[in-house]
């Protein structure tokens, strides 16, 4: 007989493992509603970009697609300073428009807006703007904001100082100006009312996020310490941990295991980031986007650090769950774009065979 015992009739023993597999599919299927759901919310979503140099008409900077929204982060460093943006309407089209500041205590921009001309009148606009011969120039000014809205996806506060909506009577080059009468002013611009993103502009939203917590004068360390930590503290001890078996990992279980620690790193940083936040806002309908954000990375991040505990040779169902987990991470923008591609790299190699135990 020897020594095994064997299970009672009627019962079955699953592992942790199995488990864990058991409950991937469920998984998955949530992770795939939310982003049905994200689809057709209208969660305010915007695409990031930085302003350059466009201080005159000259390098202004072309919003490609007045329509979609985007929002374009800048810094006015002295008081008098312009920057320049430009777009082509067609007659009938909307141009919206949204001036925001970096807080209820910071100097507070205004805005201009050139358009082709019927009248060629200039309201109240300052002789240092650059208005093109037959431009109608128009100013609307900031006011300093009270409070703050919560942005889900960054996540940041929004303070907004002036907002224009208008249609196109003439077709043409239309063009805003910002300027401000005060040192180091920082400012973001939204335009468009068209929520969408091209595949690249959604996997990319991480990295343009750390550029907006930057040019919200957060220092890189203090945005990338949470990340950091995790990820440091979670690959040492798992080194520690691999050091007291006789087996050796091998290269699919470092990069499954890079990517997890990725995934919660990642997490735990929108976390401190949606905390900081609702210090100003107060927790609003929003923070729940947030924490879908937050929660599904660290879900799909824990359950590839199991999944790669199991003894290799990995079977196809464990390579196509990381094909999943990395898919998902980079809808759910888990990782900084990295951890998604370890995953998707642990995947695709080949087993490494690991030491006689």
């Amino acid at each position: 007989m020897g020594d095994r015992l064997d299970p009672a009739p009627g019962l079955v023993f699953i592992s942790p493992e199995d488990d864990l597999l058991t409950m991937f599919p469920r998984v998955l299927f949530l992770a795939l509603l939310f982003c049905l759901m994200l689809c057709v919310m209208p969660v305010g979503a915007r695409v990031p970009l930085g302003a350059g140099e466009n201080t005159n008409l000259t390098t202004a900077f072309s919003i490609d697609d007045p329509a979609k929204t985007y929002v374009i982060y800048g810094i006015l460093e002295n008081a008098g300073d312009a920057a320049y943006f430009r777009c082509s309407l067609k007659a009938g089209d909307r141009l919206d428009l949204s001036l925001m500041n970096a807080g209820s205590q910071s100097p507070v921009p205004a805005m201009v807006i050139l358009s082709p001309g019927t009248t060629g009148t200039h309201t109240n606009v300052s002789p240092g703007i650059e208005v093109p011969a037959g431009y109608d120039a128009l100013l609307v000014t900031g006011h300093a904001p009270t409070t703050a809205d919560y942005e889900p996806f960054t996540p940041a506060p929004i303070y907004e100082v002036a907002s224009y909506s208008a249609q196109a009577r003439t077709p043409g080059i239309y063009y805003v100006v910002i300027v401000s009468k005060e040192n180091e002013t920082y400012y973001s611009l939204a335009s468009g009312y068209k929520e969408e993103f091209s595949p690249s502009e959604w996997v990319l939203v991480p990295v343009s996020t750390i550029s907006t917590h930057l040019w919200e004068d957060q220092p890189l360390l203090s945005i990338l310490a949470p990340f950091l930590a995790v990820v440091i503290l979670g690959i040492i001890v798992t080194a520690r941990r691999e050091q007291r078996k006789e087996a050796r990992a091998g290269l699919v279980f470092w990069l499954a295991t890079l990517a997890g620690m990725l995934y919660l790193g990642g997490a735990a940083l929108t976390f401190v980031q949606m905390f900081r936040v609702i210090q100003v806002t107060g927790i609003q309908p929003a923070v729940a986007i947030t924490l879908i954000f937050a929660a599904v990375p660290a879900v799909l991040g824990i359950i590839a650090l199991r999944l790669v505990r199991r003894p290799v040779p990995y079977s196809r169902r464990d390579r196509i769950s990381l094909l999943f987990i990395g898919g998902l991470g980079l809808v759910f923008w888990a990782g900084l774009i990295i951890g998604p591609v370890c995953a998707m790299i642990a995947a695709l190699v080949p087993d490494r065979i690991r030491g006689a135990p």
